[in-house]
């Protein structure tokens, strides 16, 4: 997918930045939750994953250098960035003036208070969070999104089989997100545009029938 191929997200954090393991990453997020909203252990790691396989790879940075390293390496990708709010606020305003390709932010703090008289100079591209669990939902919710807007590119121009990939991932990043909410906000915007509802038949199923119609014509004509 062009999505795939074109996107990176890269997260500075002091601490997590320093190995870029899954483990550790999953660790050092889940000491910060309350026990009575503790997330599943292995939620965030499946979320990521699934981040990771259908949409685009990690980049985790500890330091502001290391992060404006990783950003001109990609510039010929669009970057979502995700910090701290300490380096949050040095860095976005340095990021916003330089470099374009980085359309989206996320701050993952502990007091968002301590954060909004800044981020209300960026409130258009810009979310905060001080829950792993609503951080990483939002972003799969986010992306999910971009992913069906591209499908629809697809069909436009009869590529239903990237169409089809589209749609089936951003399903499983819904799917996924859902079931990690430890918050019951449960979405269902995307599943039912995605499977359809009602009489209202799903983008799957269309892209399916576009492909087998495709291919029936094809066959046609081979005859």
């Amino acid at each position: 997918m062009a999505l795939a191929n074109g996107l990176r997200f890269i997260w500075l954090d002091k601490y997590i930045g320093r190995d870029g393991e899954y483990e550790a990453f999953k660790s050092r997020f889940q000491n910060t939750l309350e026990e009575a909203a503790a997330v599943p252990p292995d939620a965030i790691n499946v979320l990521i994953w699934a981040m990771e396989q259908n949409i685009a790879p990690f980049l985790f940075a500890h330091t502001p250098a290391q992060a404006a390293t990783l950003i001109e390496a990609h510039n010929d990708k669009q970057i979502i960035f995700i910090s701290s709010g300490s380096l949050g606020q040095y860095m976005i305003p340095f990021i916003s003036a330089f470099y374009t390709h980085v359309y989206k932010f996320f701050i993952f703090c502990g007091e968002i208070a301590n954060y909004v008289a800044f981020g209300l100079n960026y409130r258009s591209c810009l979310q905060m969070f001080d829950h792993e669990a609503d951080l990483l939902v939002r972003l799969a919710r986010d992306i999910s999104e971009d992913i069906i807007k591209e499908g629809l590119l697809y069909m436009v121009v009869n590529e239903p089989e990237n169409a089809l990939k589209c749609f089936e991932h951003s399903l499983s990043l819904n799917v996924k997100a859902n079931q990690m909410s430890n918050r019951g906000d449960h979405c269902f915007i995307y599943l039912k545009q995605l499977n359809g509802h009602g009489n209202s038949i799903g983008l799957i199923q269309k892209a399916k029938d576009m492909l087998n119609q495709r291919q029936k014509q094809s066959e046609e004509r081979d005859e």
